[in-house]
């Protein structure tokens, strides 16, 4: 069972993946093109808007959307009170509303607070214009979370890509056609995002597939429970994340200023790229057949999975790291032009901390199963805390890798505490002997990358990707049992599709 459940995962995550790697093929279009548009400062700006819309819309979503996957479930399986139609109406009505009155707050105080606080009088109206996305990513959260529950994941990937491309479309056409400025960027992505999150609603509701919201069908009671899973997760999970992950960006900007900012913020969205394709997906996929597991299935199967999970998921994370410290130095200054090039030192630093994060809903799955919000809530704040508190001691004294160095220490605390904490409520074995063989077959690889072919920028790149993918696979393929049951399920297909194709 256990082995169907992970080969679900694979296929899963393999459609957040294609997603994935759709919008990186937009990013390498819209990456170069933005950070030679606008100068540095201005890069620095996009990403302070885009960390602090982040935040408000962590409020507006208060918690609700981590409610979907796990009443969604119980529902599902008979073990609540309420119905879909009720679960439906709640957490989509209930969403918007709070996001509505978050929008009105947000634009209200992005206009009234002391200069210094937004960076200069030019970015007010940016934050206006940005406002306008805090009601369309809540609701678009919400009927996400309730694909995602669905497990409907090809339907998913469709939509981000589509979603992604008709950004890009609308974006370079508002830039080259009408102007040059950030206001058209802001006002392209909010015209963009509207129309895709409307055409997610339709696509969501046609047909009668799913109970349409309506006020009839909103519960009170249902909208309480929610809220008290969801606004823990909220704080200590969603809110406390998301200073973890951006808070650093506003102590570069206070003592370092906007360049700084913008050469950090273009190395960590780098990583976030490669994140969105290996790391992201599988935490996406799997929380929801974990959740369907232990309410359908039990306990056993639940830890036999999450286990395997985790030994899949390190197979794969632990060589991204090496990878992109072996490509990251000619890769960024390809991308971004060579006024980036000094930013390539914290990308080994900050892909291992984005690594380290991604196994978090697996080595924490017993709180998540459990509702111990409260808990994850502890965790993720005083991790948060603690990574402002790096950043104030080390970026005045080693610039942004002491962000790096912050993000990397603050991630692994926070994954041990999520699997310290978890344990006693579903034992997982954490996977230390395939982390340790996916160490070693990754530092052999990026010492065989070093002298091939420097410095020829995106060549570079291509051929060293070339050269390190095979050589990992096969040294993995010689010393892990679980690399050499993935090479030979691989094997097994490829051999039964050429035979299917030769019968034809």
């Amino acid at each position: 069972m256990a082995e169907s459940a992970l080969r679900k995962l694979l296929i899963q995550s393999s459609h957040y993946s294609i997603a994935s790697v759709f919008s990186i093929i937009s990013g390498l279009i819209t990456f170069p093109l933005l950070t030679r548009i606008f100068s540095v400062a201005d890069y620095g700006n996009m990403n302070l808007i885009a960390a602090t819309i982040s935040v408000a819309a962590a409020f507006g979503k208060v918690g609700v959307q981590h409610s979907i996957l796990r009443y969604d479930s119980e529902i599902g399986a008979g073990k609540r009170p309420f119905t879909l139609p009720q679960l439906y109406s709640t957490a989509i009505i209930g969403m918007t509303a709070t996001a509505v009155l978050v929008m009105v707050v947000f634009l209200v105080a992005t206009q009234v607070v002391p200069v210094g606080w937004v960076g200069n009088d030019a970015v007010r109206p940016l934050f206006a214009i940005a406002s306008l996305l805090l009601v369309v990513q809540v609701v678009e959260s919400a009927f996400l979370n309730f694909l995602r529950s669905g497990q409907n994941t090809a339907a998913m990937m469709k939509y981000q890509v589509v979603k992604k491309y008709l950004g890009l479309g609308l974006i370079l056409a508002f830039l080259f056609l009408i102007s040059r400025s950030l206001v058209m960027f802001y006002s392209a992505t909010v015209l963009s995002e509207s129309a895709a999150v409307l055409a997610l609603g339709i696509f969501l509701f046609r047909g009668g597939k799913r109970p349409i919201p309506s006020l009839a069908n909103f519960s009170r009671p249902l909208y309480r429970e929610m809220l008290g899973f969801g606004i823990p997760m909220m704080i200590g999970y969603e809110l406390s994340g998301i200073v973890l992950a951006v808070g650093d960006r506003y102590v570069i900007e206070g003592v370092m200023g906007a360049t700084a900012l913008g050469l950090y913020s273009a190395a960590y969205n780098l990583c976030q790229y490669v994140q969105a394709v290996v790391i992201a997906s599988v935490g996406q996929a799997v929380m929801p057949l974990y959740l369907q597991m232990w309410d359908r299935q039990g306990p056993k199967d639940t830890a036999a999975f999450v286990a395997r999970s985790l030994r899949t998921y390190a197979l794969f994370a632990v060589p991204v790291i090496a990878g992109l410290a072996a490509v990251g130095p000619e890769l960024l200054p390809s991308l971004a032009s060579d006024k980036y090039s000094s930013a390539t030192v914290v990308v080994p630093w900050v892909i291992a901390g984005i690594v380290v994060d991604g196994c978090n809903s697996m080595v924490g799955a017993g709180l998540f199963i459990h509702r111990k919000t409260r808990v994850i809530m502890a965790i993720v704040l005083s991790c948060a805390a603690l990574n402002l508190i790096l950043n104030l001691l080390l970026v005045p004294r080693v610039g942004i890798v002491g962000a790096a160095i912050a993000t990397l220490v603050c991630y692994t605390v926070t994954a041990g505490a999520m699997a310290v904490a978890g344990r006693h409520l579903l034992p997982i074995a954490l996977p230390w002997a395939t982390v340790l063989r996916a160490g070693l077959a990754s530092v052999l690889m990026y010492v065989s990358l070093q002298p091939v072919l420097p410095g020829r920028r995106l060549l570079t790149v291509g051929v060293r990707l070339l050269v390190g993918a095979p050589l990992y696979i096969a040294v993995m393929g010689l010393i892990d049992p679980d690399a050499r049951g993935i090479l030979q399920s691989v094997f097994n297909r490829v051999r039964s599709t050429i035979g299917r194709t030769r019968t034809l």
